[in-house]
């Protein structure tokens, strides 16, 4: 469903993909502080949890590609475990289906950088 990606607590956490904040919460039970992000020109959803805080932006905030989102927590059911970002990726969108695995389009960034 997602990779978790282990780091520092604390971390800067930027967008993969310029869009629309969808929503954002908090889940003890799962995800912590996460954000969902609609990417703009493209049907994928992109999901961040496990962040450190809240995120700043709200919903319907416009969120550039590369721009800080957060940072790096264990909020949810990571307290107990490591710091890290959970990262799912919804091709159709996050109400149309399902997530796929994220880590082949992981990959493929990491080469960018």
């Amino acid at each position: 469903e997602g990779q978790d990606l282990p780091a520092a607590c604390g971390t800067p956490l930027v967008a993969a993909r310029g869009g629309r904040v969808q929503a954002r919460g908090y889940s003890d039970a799962l995800y912590g502080y996460w954000l969902l992000i609609d990417g703009l020109a493209t049907r994928r959803d992109y999901f961040y949890s496990h962040l450190e805080a809240p995120a700043s932006a709200g919903d319907g905030d416009r969120i550039r590609t590369g721009e800080p989102i957060g940072r790096v927590g264990k909020t949810g059911n990571a307290r107990s475990e490591f710091c890290q970002l959970h990262f799912e990726l919804w091709p159709h969108g996050y109400r149309n289906g399902r997530p796929v695995d994220p880590l082949a389009a992981l990959r493929e960034w990491d080469g960018f950088s």
